[in-house]
This record gives C-alpha cells, structure tokens and sequence, in this order.
C-alpha cells in the first residue's frame, strides 16, 4: 500500500489570474493499492464509483496517456483540504491519481508528463502545478504545458480564512467582464512580475502592493459575504489580502500569526476558520 500526500493549494495569488499557485502545508491523504476491481473508501456515496470518482478518473487518463493497461485501485481518503473552498481540492484528487497509477506502472512518466496530464483534465495549470512541484509555481500553456518554480520565504505565514459555505468556480468565473482596458493590464501585469521576487525575499510590504487586482477580485469579493470585513482587517494591519482561487476562501500573508486573533474577534455568522500554514513541498509518496 502507498500513501499520497498531496498538498492545498492558493491559485491567482491576486494578479496571478489561471498563471499563479502555491501549495500550503494542509494535505489531503491518498491511500492506494493494487486490487481485482476498483474501490473506494472514505469518499462520499456519489463518489464512490468509476464514473464519478475523479481520482480514479485521472488514474484511468494516465494509464491511456502512457498506452497501458489500467490497474484497478483499492482508494482511501483521509480528507483535510476543505470542498470547494478555493484551495484546490479538485486538484489533490488529479494529483493523486495520475501520481497512484504512474506509481503501480513503474514510474514510466516524468512530472512534467504528468503536469501535462493534469492540466487537461482541471483545464489550467495554476493548481495542479503546485500541487505536483510544490513551493510557488507559474504555469504557462503553449504546445505543451511549462513551469517555472520559486521558492518562499520561509518567515511567511499564509492566513487561510475559511468559511462555512462553499462556492462554485463556474458560477464565480460568470461574473467576470469579458474585456478588459489597457489600463488594468498594465496595473496586473506590473504586479504579477513581481510576486515571485516578493515571496521569495518575504518581502510583506511589497506583497501589500502586488496583490491588488484589477482582473477578478473586484468582481467575486462581492459574491462573499463578509469578505470585506476580513480585507479591512487585513489592510488595517498593512498585509498582503488577496482571493484564495475564486474563493470563498481568503488569504492573508504575514510574518506571525497575530491577526488571527484580531479575525476571531469579529465574530462573523456564518462562521469562519482561521488557519495559519506554510509554503509546502509538491505531492509525496511513502510506502506503509
């Protein structure tokens, strides 16, 4: 048997829209063997069969990628990264399975194969890349699938600010305008040029400058009740405030875990967690 970790992960970073993610200690754990027919264990009922299961789905999609013959799976899963929340829940599952069927075929294919892979099947690279390579990533989509990889500042705290109602990325990508001025691509790309540099350096008042967002924020904040509550908190305190993904998830950079009391103190309805992680290795596999 073999256990997967693979990580959550922050995608968009602010101005990083489709292009930026990072992975964050808090795992969700795959557990897999070899078995006679597939089986799932641990997953809700609707997603206890082939058709539905979009690990097992991923699996089947590396076996054909690598023209092999599919291995049937016993599954578990041991789940930490919350449901449709904005911090890549879909991808753990893509992640872990093209990592399980790729393992029980000998580890044929490369991580960049299987970046390639998983980005057809979650449709961009900005959370399966981190996932798969860890640290902070930039996915870029020509003939092939490419990255580039930077490291974090390891004095960065990534506030996760989760509530207790989920949100549909199709339904948040609707309310996006269809054009954009001159003007806010200028304002985004300026900063997403510089968030590698400003993470990798741990550079928090820069951070507060780059993460301002022209592209997506203005639009999706609104559909979050309470959002802005928690980004006047965070401006307040001169931290970097940004969307985890298209939410509803939020995050905040910092250097400690202070404002976390200060969040817990507004006593928001519905209810909120407030978790402080770090910057995070890619998936990993152990035997157990």
């Amino acid at each position: 048997m073999i256990k997967i970790a693979v990580p959550a992960t922050s995608a968009n970073l602010g101005p990083g829209f489709d292009t930026l993610g990072i992975a964050l200690n808090l795992y969700n754990n795959f557990y897999f063997e070899k078995a006679d027919e597939w089986n799932f264990d641990g997953f809700q009922p609707d997603y206890r069969n082939i058709d539905n299961n979009l690990v097992a789905q991923s699996a089947l999609a590396a076996y054909k990628y690598a023209n092999a013959t599919p291995i049937p799976l016993k599954m578990s899963l041991e789940e930490n990264v919350p449901n449709s929340r904005g911090l890549g829940s879909s991808a753990t599952c893509i992640v872990a399975g093209i990592k399980a069927a790729n393992y029980f075929m000998g580890n044929v294919l490369s991580d960049d194969e299987l970046l390639e892979i998983a980005t057809e099947i979650e449709g961009h690279p900005d959370n399966v890349a981190p996932a798969i390579f860890g640290n902070l990533v930039s996915g870029i989509k020509a003939k092939k699938v490419m990255k580039v990889t930077y490291d974090v500042c390891k004095a960065l705290k990534f506030i996760v600010c989760i509530p207790n109602f989920r949100q549909n990325t199709r339904e948040s990508r609707k309310v996006l305008p269809k054009t954009m001025s001159y003007i806010d691509v200028v304002h985004n790309a300026s900063r997403l040029v510089n968030i590698p540099y400003a993470l990798s350096s741990g550079n928090i008042e820069l951070l507060n400058i780059l993460l301002d967002d022209k592209m997506h924020e203005p639009y999706r904040l609104p559909l979050i009740n309470d959002s802005m509550k928690i980004k006047q908190v965070a401006k307040k305190n001169s931290l970097p405030f940004c969307l985890s993904g298209s939410g509803p998830t939020l995050l905040i950079i910092a250097k400690n875990d202070g404002i976390i009391c200060e969040l817990e103190k507004l006593k928001l309805i519905p209810n909120w967690r407030f978790i402080s992680l770090e910057a995070s290795c890619g998936a990993t596999i152990t035997e157990v």
